[in-house]
């Protein structure tokens, strides 16, 4: 079973890893911040996401270092009942029809857009196999995400950019024929790095902003029912999102496990939800907080009264030392409170953005 899901994993995801599309995705924040920069300067330094497999929007119109710059007025358009001005790419907006010629100058092109065990050993050999399913999962993704260029690019500003709007539809235009509402009407934007003079600026700083998985492992403390208190093996399996670059909301699947007095398994799962601050930064370094709660389980074997629940909450302190735009080596020191005793764990593992 676990071969199988391994094999799963792999080939699902690995096919996703090839790096040599051309497609680099221009987030709405970057569109409305270069919309208001002068038409020529638009190109020296744009922010910009390789995207895993290459959009289909069209025949390529390649622009080179020879390309004339146009400059764009404000289009009147004939709507039938009368003359107006164009306010730029929207839902009320008219667009003139026909087609661009192969420097994209001035032509713009509109589309539509299993069960659990009750016993604490099986419990183990269960959470391992999760485990190993995770971190195999997890350097698929930071495979992936390390490889694909994420960062600052110099092109032409003729360079053909297709934009999607908040409704669906798309339209593609002259980077330098981007205004405002156009930049404020688009959920995004396109660029093809084999249809413009392509400069790679380099790689953007560590940005947490999205969606996050992480597998962290360790060591933690468990209390038995009897009153002993020792260390054993635990890890943590998390998923979650961050609105911004610094404030996210993460859930948190742990494992734990150690021999007990008896010489058998016991076994900790549990399952939070936490908020994750990281509010300071000296240079790769990253510091933060997070606290939370959820449920907790205990299952123990040959000790009576073993098996138990709880609530559980928990908080600690943590350091990331950033790797690139999209990793960062994670580590975490914190105290859980849970079935009337307060445990620590030792954390250390990789997050993926």
């Amino acid at each position: 079973m676990l071969k199988t899901g391994l094999a799963l994993v792999l080939a699902t995801a690995l096919p996703l890893g090839a790096c040599g599309t051309t497609t680099y995705q221009i987030p709405a924040s970057e569109l409305q911040r270069l919309a208001t920069l002068p038409p020529e300067q638009r190109g020296q330094n744009v922010r910009v996401v390789q995207q895993l497999t290459d959009a289909d929007v069209g025949a390529p119109q390649p622009v080179n270092t020879e390309t004339q710059i146009v400059f764009f007025p404000t289009i009147v358009v004939d709507s039938g009942g009368g003359r107006r001005r164009g306010g730029g790419w929207g839902p009320n907006a008219t667009v003139p029809h026909g087609s661009g010629n192969g420097g994209g100058q001035g032509g713009v092109h509109v589309g539509s857009g299993g069960g659990s065990s009750s016993g604490a050993g099986d419990g183990k050999a269960e959470a391992i196999a999760i485990v190993v399913l995770a971190v195999t999962a997890l350097v698929v993704a930071a495979v992936i995400e390390g490889s694909r260029e994420d960062g600052f690019a110099q092109i032409h500003p003729m360079t053909p950019l297709y934009l999607t709007g908040q409704d669906g539809s798309s339209v593609v235009m002259p980077l330098a024929a981007l205004d405002p509402d156009s930049a404020a009407f688009s959920r995004y934007g396109y660029i093809r790095s084999n249809e413009t003079p392509w400069h790679w600026n380099g790689r953007a700083p560590l940005d947490r902003a999205g969606f996050t998985y992480a597998v962290l492992a360790g060591t933690g403390t468990f209390t038995s029912a009897d009153g002993s208190k020792n260390s054993g093996t635990a890890t943590t399996i998390q998923f979650g999102f961050f609105p911004e670059q610094h404030i996210g909301i993460v859930s948190s699947l742990f494992f734990g496990w150690r021999d007990n007095n008896a010489a058998q398994t016991l076994f900790e799962t549990r399952y939070t939800l936490e908020a994750d601050g990281y509010l300071a930064q000296a240079g790769p370094l990253h510091f933060g907080l997070y606290a939370g709660g959820g449920g907790a389980r205990r299952l123990e074997d040959g000790i009576p009264g073993g098996n138990a629940s709880s609530l559980a909450l928990l908080g600690g302190a943590q350091i990331q030392l950033d790797i690139n735009t999209r990793l960062a080596l994670t580590a975490r020191f914190g105290q859980t409170y849970a079935h009337d005793e307060r445990m620590t764990d030792l954390l250390f593992g990789l997050a993926v953005y």
